[in-house]
């Protein structure tokens, strides 16, 4: 799939997600991270090896998977980047030390993004997922649980009718599954490394 293309798909599954927090983009609280000059420019960059993490078939369901530099999010002007303005501004890393992949399904089943925050630790992106999903909305009930085998943290919000915010921490990497269908969400945890 043409990255181009792809980035608009990463995008909706941004606002899929943030739509199903119960509110609108956030916007973060110290402000817009600032890109370097010329950064508006720079081409999608595909990450493969973020990409191939994820599944491209979700119990019976097939996914659209690929991968760009979060950078293009910033410069594409979706105000839906903004969640992950908050956890980069929240880990103290610059865009160009984030990679970004995204697997959903036509339908919007199902989505699953992952974000690699090179370099920094698990404790420190679970501590800004909380915050984040408090952020977006200080009601959110979250809940540490397993799911598909994998330790997770539920993030459910008042009024959502597409199912909880799942946020899976493996390593440096954070994985977002959203799926009103829990049968779904436990096969695609399941798949993730």
């Amino acid at each position: 799939m043409p990255a181009r293309r792809f980035a608009a798909g990463v995008l909706v599954g941004l606002a899929i997600v943030l739509s199903a927090c119960g509110g609108s983009s956030p916007t973060p609280a110290s402000g817009q991270v600032s890109l370097p000059p010329g950064s508006q420019n720079v081409e999608f960059a595909e990450s493969a090896k973020l990409a191939a993490t994820l599944p491209t078939n979700v119990g019976g369901v097939a996914l659209q998977t690929g991968s760009l530099n979060v950078l293009q999010l910033y410069t594409s002007g979706n105000s839906a980047a903004n969640i992950l303005t908050l956890f980069v501004a929240g880990l103290g890393v610059s865009p160009a030390q984030v990679g970004v992949a995204a697997a959903a399904d036509p339908d919007g089943k199902i989505q699953i993004i992952a974000a690699e925050f090179n370099g920094v630790t698990s404790s420190a992106i679970q501590a800004q997922a909380e915050a984040v999903a408090k952020s977006v909305d200080p009601n959110v009930t979250l809940a540490n649980t397993t799911i598909g085998g994998k330790a997770v943290t539920t993030a459910t919000y008042p009024n959502s009718h597409t199912g909880p915010v799942i946020a899976y921490i493996t390593g440096d990497t954070l994985y977002l599954v959203q799926s009103s269908d829990p049968a779904l969400a436990e096969d695609a945890l399941t798949q993730l490394p």
